[in-house]
C-alpha cells in the first residue's frame, strides 16, 4: 500500500493536479501524502531497517547537506529563507526515505519509471502548445520546479533514460514501440523548449548511451535518424539560439549567468565555510555583489543560473562538496556494478541489470550537466535519483547474495 503512495507522490508532484482539480487544494495533499508516506515507512522493515537506511553513503550526504542548510540560520540575513529551502530539502529527504522502504526490485523501480514517464507525458498533452507553436517557448502549466521550458527540459533528460530502460524490458513489441516513441517524443519536447542547457544535457546523456552501448554502429544509426527528425521538426528560433552558445559574449543571459558565477566566487572567498546562508544567492548578489562598478538600480537581483555556483555562494565549499560527492560517488558506484557485470566472473551476470544502471547512470549525467546552468539545487530531482539508485543497488546486492548462497539460480 505504501508503494502506491510512493506513486500517487510523483503524480501529484510533477502534473499538480490541484491546479486543475482546485477543489483537491483545502486537502494539502502535496504535504499530507509525502509526510504521512515517510512516517508510517519508518515501520516497514521488510526492505531495509531503519538503522540500515541510516548507514547508506546517500542518506549521510543528504542528511548533512540539511544540516549546512539549516545552520544558516546562525548568520544569514532573513532566516525565513533559510527555513524555506530547508523544509524543501527535508520534504525531498522524506521522498527519498520512503523510495528505499518501499520500493524493491526490478519490478518496483519499473513501475517508478513508468509513473513518472507517464507525468511527464500528462503535461505535454495538458501543454499541447509545448510540440505544436515551438517557436514561442510556451511555458509549463505548473507552478513548481516544472515552470518553463529550462526545467521541464531538465527533468526530461533525467526521464528520457528511463523511457530506453522499459523500451528493453517490455516483453510486447507494442510496449517496446511505445516507449521507443516516447523517448523520441520527449527528446522533441527539449528541442521545443529551445533550451540551451537542456540540449546540453541531451547529447551528454545520448553521447553516454552511445559510449555504453552494446553495438555502436547500430546506435549510431538510431542516432542519426533521431537528428533527422530533429533537424526536420526544429524551428529556426531553436538554431539561433543554440548559435549563442558558442558566442555567448553577445547573449545577454549567458552574461548574465557569468556575472552570476563570478559573484558567487566571491561570496565563497568571503564566506569560505558558511556561505551567505541557503535562499540568500538574489539577496546577496543585489546587495553585495554585483559586478563592479554597477548600481542597485542598474541590474535585476539575479539567482546563480547554476546549481554548482548556487550551493557554492550559498552554502560555501561544505555544501559544493556534498553535492558533487553525492553526483560523483553513485556514478562510480554504478560504474563498479556495470564493470562487475561485463565480466565473466560476475555471481550475476543480468544484461537488464547492466541496461539499470546505465540508465541510472545516464539520467544522473543528464542532471548534473543540465543542473551546470539551472538553479536545481533545492528540486527534486537528485533526491529522488539518490532514492532510486540506493534502491537499485541494494536490490541487486541482495540478488547477488541469495545467488551466492544458493538460493537463487545464476543466469546470464
Amino acid at each position: 500500500m505504501l508503494y502506491y503512495g510512493v506513486l500517487l507522490f510523483f503524480i501529484l508532484e510533477y502534473v499538480r493536479p490541484v491546479k486543475f482539480l482546485p477543489f483537491l487544494l483545502p486537502l494539502h495533499m502535496n504535504s499530507i501524502v509525502p509526510a504521512s508516506i515517510a512516517v508510517l515507512s519508518l515501520r516497514n522493515n521488510k526492505i531495509l531497517s531503519n538503522i540500515d537506511f541510516i548507514r547508506l553513503s546517500n542518506t549521510k550526504y543528504i542528511l548533512i547537506f540539511l544540516a549546512l542548510i539549516a545552520a544558516g540560520v546562525l548568520w544569514a540575513d532573513v532566516t525565513y529563507y533559510v527555513w524555506l529551502k530547508f523544509s524543501m530539502v527535508l520534504g525531498w529527504f522524506l521522498i527519498y526515505l520512503a523510495i528505499i522502504k518501499n520500493v524493491d526490485g526490478e519490478k518496483g523501480l519499473a513501475g517508478v519509471f513508468v509513473t513518472i514517464v507517464f507525468s511527464h507525458l500528462i503535461l505535454l498533452i495538458i501543454n499541447p502548445d509545448i510540440i505544436l507553436h515551438p517557436e514561442v517557448r510556451a511555458p509549463i502549466g505548473q507552478e513548481s520546479f516544472l515552470g518553463d521550458g529550462n526545467d521541464f527540459s531538465l527533468s526530461l533528460n533525467i526521464v528520457i533514460p528511463y523511457c530506453i530502460y522499459l523500451c528493453f524490458i517490455s516483453r510486447s513489441k507494442s510496449m517496446k514501440l511505445f516507449f521507443l516513441a516516447l523517448t523520441v517524443l520527449f527528446v522533441i519536447a527539449i528541442i521545443a523548449t529551445s533550451s540551451r542547457s537542456g540540449s546540453i544535457g541531451l547529447a551528454a546523456v545520448l553521447s553516454y548511451h552511445w559510449l555504453k552501448s552494446d553495438k555502436k554502429m547500430k546506435s549510431l544509426i538510431g542516432l542519426a535518424i533521431l537528428a533527422i527528425i530533429v533537424l526536420s521538426y526544429a524551428p529556426g528560433n531553436y538554431f539561433e539560439r543554440m548559435s549563442t552558445i558558442k558566442d555567448y559574449e553577445s547573449e545577454g543571459s549567458a552574461q548574465g549567468r557569468i556575472m552570476a558565477w563570478k559573484s558567487s566566487i566571491r561570496m565563497a572567498a568571503d564566506h569560505p565555510l558558511t556561505g551567505v546562508g541557503a535562499g540568500h544567492f538574489p539577496v546577496a548578489f543585489g546587495t553585495a555583489y554585483r559586478p563592479p562598478g554597477v548600481g542597485r538600480t542598474q541590474m535585476a537581483w539575479l539567482t546563480a543560473h547554476s546549481t554548482y555556483f548556487l550551493v557554492l555562494g550559498e552554502l560555501g565549499f561544505p555544501g559544493l562538496l556534498v553535492v558533487l560527492g553525492l553526483i560523483i560517488s553513485n556514478l562510480v558506484w554504478n560504474s563498479r556494478i556495470i564493470r562487475s557485470l561485463e565480466t565473466d566472473n560476475a555471481s550475476i551476470n543480468h544484461f537488464s541489470d547492466k541496461k539499470l544502471f546505465i540508465c541510472l547512470n545516464s539520467s544522473l549525467i543528464g542532471f548534473a550537466v543540465n543542473a551546470a546552468f539551472l538553479s536545481a539545487t533545492y528540486y527534486p530531482h537528485l533526491y529522488i535519483l539518490a532514492g532510486i539508485m540506493e534502491t537499485a543497488r541494494h536490490s541487486y546486492r541482495k540478488r547477488q547474495e541469495n545467488v551466492e548462497n544458493g538460493l537463487l539460480p545464476a543466469t546470464s
